[in-house]
């Protein structure tokens, strides 16, 4: 225990001092690591000998959120058939109907235009026929009867047209001055200088009566 205490050598106290202060922490370390190892210390291997990943959390995939199917939007707007399938036939109560003759007089060989126009004096649109077949003028002289646009022309398939509230149709002919009968038959002759009267009709709407003269 002396010598321990009290080293004895060649060399100073000092020198024996260190010696034993390393040798001590090398015994300090050794004695360390092997109670770490007998522990279990160390990262923990495989049995493929690769370290396991240094976390432990699974990874979590999202699930895409569904989109949304659209509620498709009812449109209540009516079609342009239901508009027009609204629109009922002009009473003959708003259809007026006016004979028109270009001049009041013509002289020999001038040919008078003839014109029928038919009006819708109602406040809303109507449907009316003015055809071929649905319109008619008629020229007298005194209780005779001397053309009739039916005569030659007698018909044709309807046209119902709309007619906007105040819109006016007209339809114009050209008359050659000669007499006319039913069934359209050749070699008529010319009418006669003098004083006619023209009347036109739209299905069963007359016209007041117009007066013009021949020369």
């Amino acid at each position: 225990m002396g010598t321990l205490l009290h080293p004895v050598g060649p060399l100073s106290p000092g020198a024996y001092w260190f010696r034993r202060t390393v040798v001590g922490a090398v015994v300090v370390l050794l004695l360390s690591a092997g109670g770490w190892l007998l522990s279990g210390g160390g990262p923990a291997k495989t049995a493929g000998g690769t370290p396991p990943s240094s976390s432990s959390t699974p990874t979590v995939t999202p699930t895409p959120t569904p989109t949304p199917t659209p509620t498709p939007t009812v449109s209540h707007t009516p079609s342009a058939t239901a508009t027009a399938a609204a629109i009922t036939l002009c009473p003959d109560s708003v259809i007026k109907v006016v004979a028109l003759t270009d001049a009041t007089s013509y002289p020999a060989g001038v040919k008078p235009h003839l014109s029928v126009s038919v009006t819708n004096t109602g406040k809303v649109s109507c449907k009316r026929d003015i055809g071929q077949a649905a319109m008619s003028m008629l020229i007298r002289s005194g209780a005779a009867r001397v053309w009739s646009s039916d005569d030659c022309s007698p018909g044709g398939q309807p046209a119902v047209n709309t007619l906007k509230a105040g819109q006016v149709f007209t339809s114009t002919v050209v008359w050659t001055r000669t007499i006319s009968r039913v069934g359209c038959p050749t070699g008529q002759p010319a009418a006669a200088p003098g004083t006619y009267v023209l009347t036109a009709k739209n299905q069963t709407v007359a016209s007041a009566p117009v007066t013009f003269v021949l020369k």
